[in-house]
């Protein structure tokens, strides 16, 4: 069933592509294809990036606030529990800590505003620049010029050629790639698949992620904790946001407070959007956790030639795991900030995991079972 619905899939996107350029120009179908490509996966991209804002209009649309405010705030509460009881509810006693040792809110809050998205699209944005780059390497333009047929100018330039064009099976379209660079199913081993696979596989744990959090935000509703001792924030319809808990708990909002450089919790437009109980699990932990890993698995380990007691392989080693510091740096700024608990940030990182094995475990599968050879047209370009 699942090789069924790959072929139906597969056939829907050349008959799109066939409607959009013609049939008798494969030239504008092999454009038409990678330009599709691309749209197609920026509105995945962009839709995945609004889970935040959808899930507050579904909540808006289908709940009263007042439910959806206790709820939120049960949930706060567990949290708080549950931290006390393991020890680790030290937010608010870090957050104290940072007024008076540290300070630089503008700095933090900007950061907690900005760096999230931004360095989360750029690293979106250049590993589907890496894969589109990849995919205009694998269409011979040459051949889309002259057709299907042969040259056959000079016989030992026909003959050298003839692999390169080979006679294509129904299912295949003009998009070829010669078969000593055929791109083949992953084997479980990151740096041994094409830039598009490689795409694909951090994009699907980006996305799957996503939308894990995005079912926490819509289950399970958390007050994050700048909200517990709040009175006085009301939402775009006039209703109280906070839990007005002001003599059991001491968080300041900081972006409130100290404000930040992009925008503040007070705009109209981040009242109207913006889900206020979107706090577990943590987006910003997911992200940052995700770009760590991308940026792990681009740089790839040390060369094998490379000694353990060379400079070398211990600068890479060092620009490759120096990363890990962004998601660390974030997890400080969320806590401190006091949008979101610790618990937050670790049921960001699971959601992750959870995300990363079952995009393994897909891909593993995958190469087991999946032949890579004629058979699969869909891995030569672009569709």
């Amino acid at each position: 069933m699942k090789r069924r619905f790959s072929t139906v899939l597969r056939q829907l996107r050349r008959s799109a592509v066939v409607k959009i350029a013609g049939s008798a120009s494969p030239q504008r179908q092999a454009v038409a294809s990678l330009v599709l490509l691309v749209l197609t996966e920026v509105a995945l991209l962009a839709l995945t990036f609004c889970t935040n804002f959808l899930s507050a209009f579904i909540h808006n649309t289908l709940e009263v606030f007042h439910d959806f405010r206790l709820r939120s705030l049960d949930n706060a509460q567990a949290i708080v529990s549950l931290e006390r009881s393991m020890g680790i509810f030290v937010e608010q006693a870090l957050q104290s800590w940072h007024e008076k040792h540290v300070g630089g809110w503008s700095f933090w809050n900007t950061y907690y505003a900005g760096v999230h998205p931004v360095v989360t699209v750029v690293f979106l944005v250049f590993i589907l620049l890496r894969m589109f780059a990849w995919k205009l390497t694998r269409v011979n333009w040459k051949r889309l010029n002259e057709g299907v047929s042969p040259p056959s100018a000079a016989p030992a330039a026909a003959a050298a050629s003839t692999a390169d064009y080979a006679p294509l099976s129904s299912s295949e379209s003009l998009y070829y790639a010669p078969e000593n660079t055929t791109a083949a199913v992953t084997r479980g081993a990151f740096h041994d698949m094409t830039p598009a696979q490689q795409y694909r596989f951090l994009r699907s744990v980006w996305v799957l992620g996503a939308w894990v959090a995005f079912f926490g935000f819509l289950f399970g509703p958390t007050m994050p904790p700048r909200l517990l001792p709040v009175c006085d924030f009301f939402n775009s319809e006039g209703a109280n946001v906070g839990a007005c808990l002001n003599t059991e708990y001491t968080f300041v909002d900081s972006i409130g407070a100290h404000g930040s450089l992009l925008w503040d919790w007070n705009d109209e437009s981040v009242k109207t959007l913006n889900n206020p109980y979107a706090a577990f699990p943590s987006q910003h932990t997911i992200f940052a956790a995700w770009c760590a890993l991308t940026w792990i698995h681009l740089v790839g380990p040390a060369a094998s030639h490379l000694s353990v007691r060379s400079a070398r392989y211990w600068l890479r080693g060092l620009f490759r795991w120096s990363i890990v510091l962004y998601p660390m740096v974030t997890i400080y700024c969320i806590v401190i900030t006091a949008n979101h608990f610790i618990a937050d940030a670790l049921g960001g990182l699971i959601a992750l995991a959870f995300s990363y094995a079952v995009v393994y475990f897909y891909y593993s599968y995958r190469s087991r079972h999946v032949v890579h050879s004629k058979e699969m047209p869909s891995t030569l370009l672009p569709y």
